[in-house]
């Protein structure tokens, strides 16, 4: 703990050194951390100026979904993303006090211990030397710490270690610092001393109450509104100076003293943010322009992308109604007489194409009529060559006068070719009413 008190205790001794007055090395520690946490602090105030400006819609919001929570949670969160804020951004800064204020509290609480560089053992002995009674090293250093100023010389002859000790009077403005402020003053042996630390804690509240004042007076500057301080502000500008005048009269009036500068800071503070905040303001409102037109330009591009996407639907729909009519139609001319074609999805009409349907019987009545007109040009043929031959052997047998004698084995061909006649006309008969094919035909000519 020492590690991270000594450097602080250090900066307040450098003050001291510097102005002589305890008070005033308080104030300046004070200034100093304000300044440290100037960007800490006005980002801060960025985030608080968002979230105030964003009231009315959550108001709304709240009137709206009443009864559903979880679905105003839902539209509050979305109405922050809409907006860039974020809702803890505004609540750091007002924490940040506190951890210096107790790093303070400690500094203050054991003077002696963190400003004078005093150990236990010469504790024990200058509380011996001084009240004959030894007291307790970290809860009663208070006590004996502008006691410890006052007999400087008496201590250091008998502590000769103790000869490079700080002097440090407690006192400011007739106020020793090192006491505790007291509500009932009256009662106290000397009244205006009493008197003084009483008003510590009354002027660290009242500047509390002015310094909200003065916040809520620069958020409406900035935000360019007269709106009435709601009731939550009100209850905030009733509890904080409350607990202000709490700290200061159950703790030493030193730490009153950090409070009351630290208020003047932080009013001192808000003055100077009114450029900075004007600028964020500014800043926010062509981001929510911007949003606002990149939001239309998505809402633009998905309503085009969705008539388009409706488009190639219809289209698509449209070819498929052809291809079913188209197919129906196919399916309807193949389906006649019958059985239907079984399609699956992968059935491709050029793969497996169909043909209208034609009765087999009068196809056959087609083919025979065919064959029938095949064989009597056949016989016409046949006979006109038979005409033609015959008539070629009257020539031949007019031009011989006298016929030649025919041998005996040509004589018995004739007969067999006359016999065999008859019997080659009867096979033509049985063909005729057998429909034989026609390479049988071709044979029997042969």
């Amino acid at each position: 703990m020492s590690i991270i008190l000594t450097p602080f205790a250090k900066l307040v001794l450098l003050f001291y050194d510097i102005t002589g007055s305890y008070g005033v090395s308080l104030i300046l520690f004070g200034l100093v951390i304000r300044l440290i946490l100037f960007p800490v602090f006005l980002k801060g105030r960025k985030g608080m100026l968002a979230m105030s400006s964003l009231t009315e819609k959550q108001k709304v919001l709240q009137q709206k979904y009443a009864r559903d929570r979880e679905k105003y949670s839902r539209e509050l969160q979305k109405l922050y993303e809409e907006e860039g804020v974020k809702p803890s951004s505004g609540c750091l800064w007002s924490f940040l006090p506190f951890p210096f204020l107790m790093v303070l509290y400690a500094i203050v609480r054991q003077p002696l211990t963190y400003l004078m560089n005093m150990n236990q053992d010469q504790f024990n002995v200058v509380s011996n030397l001084l009240y004959k009674n030894v007291l307790d090293y970290k809860n009663q250093q208070l006590q004996m710490a502008q006691d410890v100023f006052l007999n400087h010389d008496k201590i250091v002859a008998a502590v000769p270690e103790l000869s490079n000790m700080p002097q440090i009077d407690f006192t400011f403005l007739g106020v020793n610092l090192s006491e505790t402020p007291s509500f009932l003053f009256w009662r106290a042996d000397d009244v205006w001393a009493a008197f003084g630390l009483w008003l510590i804690p009354v002027i660290s509240a009242l500047l509390g109450v002015v310094s909200m004042i003065v916040t809520n007076k620069i958020n409406a500057s900035v935000l360019h509104t007269t709106k009435t301080v709601d009731q939550s502000a009100r209850m905030t500008m009733v509890i904080m100076p409350l607990f202000s005048l709490w700290i200061c009269f159950t703790l030493p009036a030193a730490l009153g003293v950090y409070w009351i500068a630290n208020s003047l800071f932080a009013m001192l503070q808000e003055v100077l943010n009114i450029p900075f905040l004007r600028s964020f303001m500014k800043k926010q409102e062509e981001e929510k322009i911007k949003r606002q037109e990149e939001e239309k330009e998505r809402v633009k591009l998905e309503k085009k992308a969705q008539a388009e996407a409706k488009r190639k639907a219809a289209e698509e729909m449209r070819r498929i109604q052809m291809e079913r009519k188209l197919n129906k139609s196919i399916a309807t001319a193949s389906r006649i007489g019958i059985r239907a074609y079984a399609r699956g999805r992968l059935y491709d009409p050029e793969r497996y194409p169909t043909f209208p349907y034609e009765d087999p019987n009068e196809l056959a009545n087609i083919q025979e009529a065919e064959r029938q007109q095949k064989l009597e040009e056949k016989k016409a043929a046949k006979g006109k060559k038979q005409e033609k031959s015959a008539q070629e052997k009257t020539k031949d047998s007019s031009a011989q006068a006298v016929p030649s004698p025919v041998p005996a084995e040509e004589q018995q061909t004739e007969q067999t070719a006359s016999v065999a006649a008859p019997a080659a006309s009867e096979e033509d008969a049985f063909v005729e009413e057998s429909f034989l094919e026609e390479p049988e035909e071709d044979n029997e000519e042969k």
